[in-house]
């Protein structure tokens, strides 16, 4: 039995729970020329054979492959330059469909994903702590809500649920808010096995932070980088690891679990770790303390509505910002020491504004840092934003069939 926080190996996709029929094995070069069409949207076939190193006589077959099976389409031609008009081929988004689900400290999100990644449906709900029960049951409801809208035959192109959790959840209950035992249960579950005998689904999981690297990856990253830690602020911090552009899981399925990291801040008697330092729930405990609602953050986390037009709350943020600058730029100092990155790319539940001063924050925070013989990489905001962790899990299925 696999626990929650036994993930397999990277080469397994994600997965060892499968149902018949709902697989779809591709060889690497259907792979890689999906992998190719999502990233720039639409490609012309010579375009398509020069840039896989295929033959012309390999890619069109492998095309009329993936065109029968409606996974590709053709698109108007493209006139205006010399010779024939090219005829650009893009990912036929309803050809396939991933459910995601993000089990969150104080919510769960469950979100359906077409093959070209737009989010179709999603469901959100908020929980004061996350019990398993509570899990099993919004699941149940929140897979036939969302593929209401799907026909008969597209649910067959239901390719998988794939969860996004936090790395050994019971762990956490002090900082959660939660009762000692209220998380006891989480320890003993099999979660791929639970799920997959509720849904009859291909069940694929990851830690939370990881899914939402790899949708930064998919729908995000947009100066490219090949290397870079992924640093995702939540109620609790995480990151994900991507080198040579593929995603580093590591052997446990944790790395890039920055929130690990042992820290000790100028206020601190003692070394503590970095999720004590620069995590949401801090601020929320800060909001709370001044007599404000700090479970509105969770509300709304693109807009923090009802909260910003707020001075007092606004001064609050600054401070904890500063405060979660302090271990961010920590933990990209030693990410750039040891494994000498392009960049790192701060994402977080959060508005965009609050997400790029926090970006600002940290690059005035390594001013401080003594970086002699060190690569200084770029450092900026992610892409796909609070919902990352959602978009994550819903990609993880279409990852293991497609990309």
């Amino acid at each position: 039995m696999t626990k929650p926080h036994e993930h397999t190996d990277s080469s397994e996709r994600y997965t060892n729970h499968s149902a018949s029929g709902r697989l779809d094995n591709r060889t690497q070069n259907e792979r890689d020329i999906l992998t190719l069409i999502r990233h720039d949207g639409a490609i012309p076939k010579a375009d398509i054979a020069q840039r896989t190193g295929l033959s012309a006589q390999s890619a069109t077959v492998i095309i009329k492959k993936l065109e029968s099976d409606e996974l590709v389409k053709r698109l108007p031609p493209v006139r205006g330059g010399v010779g024939q008009p090219k005829v650009p081929f893009g990912l036929n988004a309803d050809g396939a469909f991933g459910l995601g689900l993000k089990i969150g400290r104080r919510s769960f999100d469950m979100t359906l994903l077409d093959l070209a990644g737009n989010v179709k449906a999603s469901l959100h709900e908020k929980v004061a702590y996350p019990t398993v029960d509570h899990l099993l049951s919004f699941t149940q409801r929140g897979v036939s809500v969302l593929t209401q809208q799907l026909s008969n035959e597209q649910r067959t192109r239901i390719r998988g649920l794939g969860i996004a959790m936090p790395f050994e959840i019971w762990s956490w209950a002090e900082e959660a808010g939660a009762p000692a035992d209220a998380l006891e249960a989480w320890k003993s579950l099999d979660i791929q096995a639970a799920l997959f005998e509720l849904l009859d689904l291909p069940i694929y999981v990851s830690n939370d932070a990881t899914a939402a690297c790899s949708a930064e990856m998919a729908f995000g990253n947009p100066h490219r980088f090949n290397h870079f830690l992924y640093v995702f602020v939540g109620t609790f911090l995480g990151g994900g690891l991507v080198i040579n552009n593929q995603l580093f899981t590591g052997k446990s399925g944790n790395a890039g679990a920055i929130g690990s990291l042992p820290f000790l801040s100028n206020a601190q008697s003692q070394q503590q770790q970095l999720i004590t330092q620069s995590s949401l729930y801090l601020l929320e405990k800060q909001l709370n303390e001044a007599g404000l609602d700090g479970n509105k953050l969770y509300e709304a986390p693109e807009h923090w509505s009802g909260l910003k037009t707020n001075p007092e709350f606004m001064r609050i943020v600054q401070v904890w910002m500063e405060q979660a600058a302090q271990g961010i730029a920590f933990a990209t100092h030693c990410a750039f020491s040891m494994l000498d990155l392009d960049g790192i790319i701060i994402d977080g539940a959060m508005p965009q504004n609050i997400k790029q001063e926090l970006v600002t924050c940290v690059k005035s925070a390594l001013k401080d840092a003594d970086l002699r013989g060190v690569y200084q990489g770029s450092i900026s905001a992610g892409n796909v934003g609070s919902k990352a962790q959602s978009i994550g899990s819903a990609n993880l299925s279409l990852i293991a069939n497609y990309y």
